[in-house]
């Protein structure tokens, strides 16, 4: 069985390494054997391979965030799955042509949809989601605004909007960005730039914004609560800019904004079985009924790990990388 395993921290594409495995056995009575057939190159993958994630596993260590795969074995006490069943994988350490794993940690998905959409479902999707979902207290017609809305994030967070009704402001580095972002459905696109809030109330008027998305911290996130109305929510998922969050005692005192930062792992580990049943059957179904939809870059054989991570290591692409295992 082909496996990725890595032994040091280093350059992702250097440090991961296509090994042959032993064989995993058969599931014990609450388990299920899935052959993965393809699997994401996540940012926080290549954190993790670099050393520079959250949490570092003790080395030697096996990796991967996300995959999708078919059910190859049930445990006795088993019920709900059968063999051939579509699932995605909800625990990590995913990179290998077959894992063990309790029945707990997989979600059954559609047979039909798009095979590399379900594979990218537990990171990205759930990530906008849930953003969506649990801040702002969002009504149909209201505003959000985000930072990096060609990311994978902002991609999901600009469909998932639409589909509740929301509207979007989205803020881009680059002018030659905003025809992907109204591509994408985005409502209103800007360049970032110090005079941010007052172009963004020309455009909305007496609207007002609630609820602001950043991947990037650093001192945009100062931009970003200038364009919100008093009381509003600020939460952090990513670190693009690897700066430092900068927001002034003048906004937090005087105009109540608060700053939160959000990490997916958490936020599943703490939901149950119900909710995150949920989550995962809904955004299954935005992804067969074609209402969600990431960029996808390129594809790589399982073998080949080396070239899928150094293309996903380069700017400039537009989509994600998958490495399919053949299955």
């Amino acid at each position: 069985m082909k496996q990725i395993q890595f032994h040091i921290f280093g350059q992702p594409s250097t440090v991961a390494k296509c090994v042959e495995t032993p064989d995993i056995g058969s599931p014990s009575a609450w388990e299920v054997t899935v052959d993965i057939e393809a699997f994401p190159i996540n940012v926080a993958d290549l954190a993790i391979l670099s050393g520079n994630y959250g949490t570092l596993p003790k080395l030697p260590a096996t990796i991967g965030m996300e995959a999708v795969g078919r059910i190859a074995e049930c445990g006795s006490a088993v019920k709900n799955l059968v063999v051939g069943d579509r699932v995605v994988l909800l625990a990590n350490n995913n990179w290998a042509e077959r894992r063990k794993v309790p029945v707990a940690t997989v979600h059954k998905v559609s047979s039909t949809a798009d095979l590399n959409q379900l594979s990218l479902l537990k990171v990205n999707p759930a990530t906008a989601y849930l953003l969506l979902e649990n801040f702002g207290k969002l009504e149909p017609g209201d505003w959000i605004i985000q930072t990096a809305p060609l990311s994978s994030v902002g991609q999901c967070i600009i469909q998932i909007a639409k589909a509740r009704g929301l509207k979007t402001v989205n803020i881009v580095r680059r002018e030659e960005n905003e025809p992907a972002v109204k591509a994408l459905g985005g409502d209103v696109v800007l360049v970032d730039s110090d005079d941010l809030a007052e172009r963004v109330r020309a455009i909305l008027g007496h609207e007002s914004i609630r609820l602001a998305l950043d991947a990037v911290a650093g001192a945009g996130v100062q931009r970003l609560a200038e364009c919100l109305t008093e009381g509003g929510q600020i939460i952090n998922y990513g670190m693009l800019s690897t700066e430092s969050c900068t927001l002034t005692p003048e906004q937090t005192i005087f105009r109540g904004i608060t700053l939160q930062g959000f990490w997916l792992s958490k936020f599943l580990n703490r939901m149950s079985q119900k909710d995150r049943s949920v989550l995962f059957d809904t955004l299954s179904e935005m992804v067969e009924s074609d209402k969600l939809k990431i960029g996808i870059d390129s594809c790589f054989a399982i073998e080949d790990i080396d070239k899928a991570l150094r293309r996903a290591e380069q700017g400039g692409r537009n989509g994600k990388v998958i490495v399919l295992t053949g299955k």
